[in-house]
């Protein structure tokens, strides 16, 4: 069998390598937490400002 390249073995290493990988998977958890989060707030803000603008229109038409 032919003996690897050093590029070769390097790749091989780093495509062994576990180490951080729970890090970075909690991180990203935890990034698509924050993202539904910040979704949440902005779609409760476009409900009640909808809800703000219908309330005005119904005001208005009825007074």
């Amino acid at each position: 069998m032919a003996e690897k390249r050093p590029e070769q073995r390097r790749l091989d290493a780093f495509l062994r390598d576990t180490e951080g990988a729970t890090a970075i998977e909690y991180g990203i958890l935890l990034m698509m937490v924050g993202l539904a989060l910040i979704g949440m707030v902005s779609l409760t803000d476009v409900a009640n400002r909808i809800d703000n603008t219908f309330n005005y229109v119904s005001d208005t038409l009825s007074g």
